[in-house]
């Protein structure tokens, strides 16, 4: 009950203070153990009140461990972006080195993640961006909270020119699915000035 109390608290609260109510994205991740790699796939479906469903990805990767607090990986997704009545398919390629540090009370990530960026109607593009995540090892009746912030960097621009912030909490396992419910605060640097927007992203872990 009380967790259930948590998560109508975040996700009736958080809205109030944003001012696109309805800025949503629900994915789907499906993870695999595979000897000592893991395999995944992942769904994302992202919709605004005045856009409607803008957005989606289909996104396959491989995650290789090396030692105990490191791990690299291969991914590559497929983006589909709305443009009036039409859908822009955007290719991209990755590469991902993560450093993992567990501590008693946090379990605290950083990455660095290499795209190049096939884009429909524009030049070709190469981004870095670099996450710095903490995720709490307590369970608190249920719930994992976590913050973490992220930073791109596009090297076609020679600019850091969009952040993302998010602060949420995974739940625990029930049945299949482990659901984890995030805020995103989402920055982008456009012609010498920052914009910002605003997202609730419900996830579910397969």
């Amino acid at each position: 009950m009380i967790k259930k109390v948590h998560v109508l608290l975040f996700c009736s609260l958080v809205p109030i203070y944003t001012q696109q109510l309805l800025n949503r994205s629900e994915k789907v991740t499906i993870k695999r153990k595979l000897s000592n790699f893991s395999v995944y796939g992942d769904i994302d479906f992202r919709t605004t009140n005045d856009r409607g469903l803008y957005y989606r990805h289909f996104e396959t990767g491989t995650i290789i461990p090396i030692g105990k607090t490191w791990s690299a990986s291969l991914q590559y997704r497929n983006i589909y972006t709305k443009s009036g009545e039409k859908w822009k398919l955007e290719k991209r390629p990755k590469a991902q080195i993560q450093k993992t540090i567990n501590t008693q009370q946090l379990k605290w990530s950083v990455r660095s993640l290499q795209e190049y960026r096939i884009r429909t109607g524009k030049k070709d593009a190469l981004r870095n961006r670099v996450r710095v995540m903490a995720k709490s090892n307590q369970n608190w009746n249920g719930l994992k909270p976590f913050v973490g912030n992220e930073f791109f960097y596009d090297m076609e621009k020679n600019e850091y020119n969009k952040n993302w912030i998010v602060v949420g909490f995974d739940l625990s396992k029930t049945g299949l699915t482990a659901p984890t419910i995030y805020y995103k605060h989402i920055s982008d640097y456009v012609n010498g000035a920052w914009l910002h927007t605003y997202t609730m992203v419900v996830k579910f872990n397969i």
